[in-house]
């Protein structure tokens, strides 16, 4: 593949990637918490792009496109998933809103246990299902890719290494977010500046998760 195929398509990724979406706002409920779990949570994310990558390559993402009920399905588990990770964390922020400024500290280190300090691979396994039930995704890949691949290259080889220079700056990006988040960490340990970030990133979830369900029904 010509180097200023990578060059180009890169250029595109960094827009993309740029652009506020449901997998930032999950990557900073998780660093925001626990900066090892943003890691972990973007490299989940990651495996998922890989996957749309390699489906893209073998031709399954046109499914998306030329059979609009499994598109439609697909976006509806992501955007009820989006919901749920959304709405769970929004009443306990909440609740907790109504406790007292001294039990306030201790709560707030209990959402933190609860909401943030996961283990390292419900952490991975989240940020894997953010991509994986995000259905642009696949589209964005079907788009994007074949005005750079070669004609006469093998599609999935190509696919896969578009995949990975996408990840590479996707990835860069999430790391960015997890460093600005883990300097900030002790700002955000206020309970009332924990609880109201708590409140922030979960209602974006829970409206990007209505957004995408109401999307689902429109677009079919």
């Amino acid at each position: 593949m010509p180097f200023s195929a990578l060059l180009g398509f890169a250029g595109i990724a960094l827009v993309v990637v740029l652009t506020p979406g449901p997998d930032t706002f999950l990557l900073l409920r998780y660093a925001l918490n626990r900066p090892r779990n943003g890691v972990a949570a973007a490299l989940g994310m990651m495996v998922s792009i890989m996957g749309w990558a390699a489906l893209a390559g073998i031709g399954v993402a046109a499914l998306l496109k030329t059979y609009p009920a499994v598109h439609q399905g697909i976006a509806v588990v992501g955007g009820l998933y989006l919901l749920y990770l959304g709405l769970g964390t929004f009443i306990k922020a909440r609740f907790l809103a109504g406790a007292s400024a001294a039990t306030a500290r201790t709560a707030t280190r209990s959402l933190t246990s609860s909401t943030g300090e996961f283990t390292i691979t419900q952490s991975f396994r989240a940020g894997m299902l953010s991509s994986a039930l995000n259905p642009k995704l696949g589209l964005l890949f079907l788009a994007l890719m074949p005005p750079f691949i070669p004609a006469g290259s093998n599609l999935l080889t190509s696919a896969l290494l578009l995949g990975l220079v996408y990840t590479v700056i996707g990835f860069a990006y999430l790391m960015a977010l997890t460093l600005a988040a883990a300097h900030a960490v002790a700002w955000f340990k206020s309970p009332i500046v924990g609880i109201w970030m708590e409140r922030i990133s979960s209602g974006a979830l829970a409206i990007m998760g209505v957004v995408v369900l109401i999307g689902a029904f429109i677009s079919n």
